[in-house]
């Protein structure tokens, strides 16, 4: 099961072999980093090399303290700001059932607030937060993304970085005077979205800004760095979380708040990285991928920087021209019933994000856990992930292409069936779980899926063009969000629907994790489908198999 998303979302890629932008194939043992060698690549300006290496690390840095400014006390902030709300739903509650449960000062334990109506009103106002935090982004992604090609990058995401900051701020202040504001007026900071366009503007930009400046051979290694300091956050946060909350929750709210507002003097920071001259790759020490005529002509020249990945159609950002262009250059994507397949699997791979969100609430309802204590599991969660990511889904790919031999796209995608296949097993197993141990091993065999995303993207760009990545990256982004934008509300409901079923079902608590079981069903079938699929090679291959390069499956 995965984390609660966070702000920055950092999708980290574990086949650095479909980092290729040159053209050429880098292998699971190929070294990530090359060093510049005047026979492979003649540098003609020692001194712009340096300038650029200089900018480059520089702006890698600070995109890291970004991250880290942004999705720290965005984790940090989750578990009071749920904390807060309810207490405010539990309050009007027991105002009007039993205001004889009001303690000294007007408070209320939080063992009384686990009740049906406050945490039924607590699930529905944070689907459709969900559902409205994603409406942004699904309507912005394309003329950001296209402004950002046209006239720059680094103003864009100061704007992103701004309005985040004036959300929470909206939040702080509802919640900080609940008899004057309903609480649902936390929905309406969704508006300010349009100012920046949301997390998934965010992301793009990070990914465009760190592309602007890294050789493609050293993509890979550097988005391992940005994707270690997303986890850090989950990692440190929490434990932090936890412990403030015991003073009072307002005091973790206050102080991400104020973290927060360092991202915007980062975001000040960076320079300006459209047209950036990044150094050319050397060439790689493994054989290149390319026929016989590709020494006269370059079939699929890669992008560069101040190429756009979608004409801007003479400059006229109109809403329909956007549509129309965006929709005859991605015309590719239809043409293939593999990438219609596994892109059709993202919407339902996104229900697993709302429930991340829910599980605060589910673990505090069904075990009587305080939120504060509930906060310690997304450290281990985060933890599994990051050994999932960082260790086992290297490791295992490196096993599959050497000691199996398969070849890297079936390679692929039983990484993509393993990833999801765990998953599923793991979200059903934090469904159904009786005790808060096999909850624990539900969510560890869960955190084993992490590197599904990275697989099926991977086994995706290999059935593209190289200058159709980024647009089939683009279109994978909006599908995520469809699944995101509805899937708060429906998971809401159903939690809902469940603790209705608590006390006139047989099963009774084992009905609160029904969201947990339905979605796990649905990765079920979506597991079973990847299964029974049945590949031919991607071009890549054939050209491989064509040339006597062929890995032969065992």
């Amino acid at each position: 099961m995965r984390r609660r998303q966070s702000t920055i979302s950092m999708t980290i890629d574990t086949n650095p072999e479909h980092d290729d932008h040159d053209g050429s194939t880098l292998a699971e043992d190929s070294p990530l980093l090359f060093k510049y060698d005047s026979e492979l690549n003649p540098v003609e300006d020692p001194e712009a090399e340096a300038r650029s290496k200089k900018t480059r690390v520089w702006v890698i840095m600070l995109i890291i303290g970004l991250i880290v400014s942004v999705d720290l006390p965005s984790v940090l902030q989750s578990s009071p700001t749920t904390r807060i709300i309810e207490d405010i739903y539990c309050k009007a509650y027991y105002q009007e059932h039993d205001p004889s449960k009001f303690g000294p000062g007007g408070t209320i334990p939080e063992s009384l607030c686990k009740v049906d109506s406050v945490q039924a009103d607590l699930a529905y106002l944070k689907g459709w937060m969900s559902f409205f935090d994603h409406l942004p982004g699904l309507f912005l992604a394309i003329p950001f993304g296209m402004m950002a090609d046209k006239y720059g990058r680094k103003w864009l995401l100061v704007a992103n970085v701004v309005q985040m900051q004036f959300r929470a701020c909206w939040i702080y202040f509802i919640l900080y005077f609940p008899n004057f504001f309903s609480v649902k007026l936390i929905w309406f900071e969704a508006v300010l979205g349009i100012f920046g366009g949301g997390s998934m503007v965010a992301t793009a930009l990070i990914f465009v800004i760190v592309s602007d400046v890294t050789p493609s051979s050293q993509t890979a290694s550097t988005f391992f760095r940005l994707g270690a300091s997303n986890f850090l956050c989950f990692l440190v946060a929490p434990p932090l979380a936890a412990r403030l909350m015991e003073i009072n929750p307002w005091v973790p709210l206050t102080l991400g708040l104020g973290v927060q507002s360092l991202a915007i003097l980062v975001t000040m920071a960076l320079p300006e990285t459209l047209g950036f001259r990044k150094p050319a790759d050397p060439t790689p020490p493994t054989p290149a991928r390319f026929s016989k005529d590709d020494e006269k002509t370059e079939t699929n020249p890669p992008l560069t920087a101040t190429e756009p990945s979608i004409p801007l159609a003479g400059g006229n950002l109109s809403g329909k021209t956007l549509l129309v262009s965006f929709m005859e250059n991605s015309a590719f994507l239809f043409k293939d019933w593999r990438i219609l397949f596994f892109a059709g699997t993202y919407p339902i791979r996104m229900l697993v994000s709302p429930l991340g969100s829910l599980l605060l609430q589910y673990v505090s309802k069904r075990y009587q856990w305080t939120f504060a204590q509930v906060t310690y599991i997304s450290s281990f969660e985060a933890g599994m992930s990051m050994i999932a990511l960082l260790f086992l889904f290297p490791w295992l790919s490196t096993y599959l292409l050497k000691k199996k031999g398969l070849n890297v796209t079936r390679k692929d995608l039983f990484l993509a069936r393993i990833g999801v296949t765990a998953t599923a097993i793991g979200i059903i197993l934090t469904g159904l779980a009786p005790t808060i141990a096999i909850l624990f091993i539900g969510m560890g065999v869960g955190s084993l899926g992490s590197g599904a995303g990275s697989a099926t993207r991977a086994l995706l760009t290999s059935y593209v063009k190289q200058n159709e990545v980024a647009r089939l990256y683009t279109a994978l982004s909006i599908v995520e969000t469809v699944g995101l934008t509805v899937g708060g509300p429906i998971v809401a409901w159903v939690f809902k629907v469940g603790m209705e079923h608590v006390k006139s079902g047989k099963l009774g608590d084992a009905w609160l994790g029904l969201p947990y079981v339905i979605v796990g069903l649905l990765l079920s079938v979506v597991a079973a489908l990847m299964w029974m699929c049945r590949l031919a090679d991607a071009p890549q291959e054939k050209e491989e198999q064509e040339e006597g390069e062929i890995f032969m499956e065992k």
